[in-house]
């Protein structure tokens, strides 16, 4: 897979879905210069996104530290998310923020191949039963995840890249936008980070 196929084969998507199209935008880092995050890894990402999103639905930090320092996961957080767990009390903003992680445990489940990936749609329902509840010991899970084939990663990372760019575009120019903008953005991040664009989460390239 190489970054001129993946743009095509994103335009061709687009193009089917009456998406707008940038065809100036830049071509994605090549896959040779890539460090793609191990199954092991995502698995342990989605655990500890699953502990932070409790915060946005009225859980306090505290509560969503102890199964990440229980199962020895607390390591694997961000250090926005380690404020977050740390913290005693959360903004209204703050937990609006962190609901909108559940899209990027949508981007997470698609590459385990739980889940479709629908740019149209927000993220489904019954997505919470695909991965460990909070408190449930996550070592199963974490020692038998399997990941998507990279090429396909890679593939949705530059059609995140460019419906990202849409979305925000239509956002600018007051048009209709053919996707939420949120929704893609959260989506983008989790990929960009599966496929190794940045190996910190609090600090994935979100420019179009």
């Amino acid at each position: 897979m190489t970054p001129e196929a993946a743009k095509q084969h994103s335009h061709d998507f687009l193009a089917r879905h009456d998406v707008p199209i940038n065809g100036s935008l830049p071509l994605l880092e090549s896959p040779g210069v890539l460090n793609p995050q191990s199954p092991a890894d995502v698995a342990r990402r989605a655990v500890v996104l699953g502990c932070v999103i409790g915060i946005g639905f009225g859980q306090s930090g505290a509560k969503m530290k102890e199964p990440l320092e229980e199962f020895g996961l607390l390591q694997y957080a961000s250090l926005s998310e380690s404020q977050l767990l740390n913290s005693s009390t959360h903004t209204e903003l703050e937990k609006m923020n962190v609901r909108w992680l559940v899209e990027c445990m949508q981007a997470l489940a698609w590459c385990f191949g739980f889940k479709k990936l629908d740019p149209f749609n927000d993220c489904d329902d019954d997505l919470a039963s695909h991965f460990p509840s909070p408190f449930a010991d996550p070592s199963d899970f974490i020692a038998k995840a399997t990941l998507r084939p990279f090429p396909e990663i890679y593939r949705q990372a530059d059609l995140h890249y460019r419906l990202h760019w849409a979305a925000r575009d239509a956002r600018l120019s007051g048009t209709a936008p053919a996707v939420t903008e949120g929704v893609i953005r959260e989506r983008r991040k989790a990929i960009d980070w599966v496929v190794g664009v940045e190996p910190d989460w609090d600090h994935i390239p979100m420019d179009t």
